[in-house]
């Protein structure tokens, strides 16, 4: 198996690394800055991440810096992150950031639910993670994201006055 350079690892990873920040802190600007930090570090630490596993250390990394953000400002919003975004042909993010007025609902419902649920939302039902994947960049053991995921989609439910899909 073949490893990829920096230079690749960015230009295949930036768009989802910056939607994913964008997601976390609703703030087109920190999301391009704390993107480009999260690409220092991997540059700083790319010698000591297993190979394959470039994509998780940078979401874990850009998480991270996220939290790192709340804490500093003790605020939490979210704005919406449709699977839809990743599948479209490569719109830039400013393009990215205007196109989906509909989600509006969802925005809602998932800046209301806590942290914890949060996460595990986004990163098993927008993003499309595999339990494994999600597992590691939440620091978390198979059980915990399987009961917290079940917890969030109720609570999301709830918030959207119980008209969702069960999936």
């Amino acid at each position: 198996m073949f490893s990829l350079n920096i230079e690749e690892i960015f230009y295949l990873h930036n768009h989802t690394i910056f939607k994913y920040l964008y997601y976390l802190l609703n703030d087109e600007k920190l999301a391009e800055d704390y993107t480009q930090e999260t690409f220092v570090r991997y540059l700083n630490h790319h010698q000591t991440i297993k190979e394959g596993a470039d994509l998780a250390w940078l979401r874990c990394t850009a998480r991270n810096l996220a939290y790192d953000h709340y804490r500093r400002k003790r605020i939490i919003q979210f704005v919406p992150f449709l699977q839809q975004h990743e599948e479209q042909a490569s719109p830039s993010p400013h393009q990215w950031l205007m196109q989906r007025e509909d989600a509006k609902i969802l925005y809602l419902a998932i800046r209301k639910l806590k942290i914890t649920y949060r996460d595990v939302i986004i990163l098993r039902k927008i993003e499309g993670l595999s339990i494994e994947e999600t597992c590691a960049i939440l620091g978390w053991n198979e059980g915990k994201v399987k009961n917290t995921l079940k917890r969030a989609l109720i609570a999301l439910k709830k918030q959207l006055g119980g008209e969702m899909d069960e999936e």
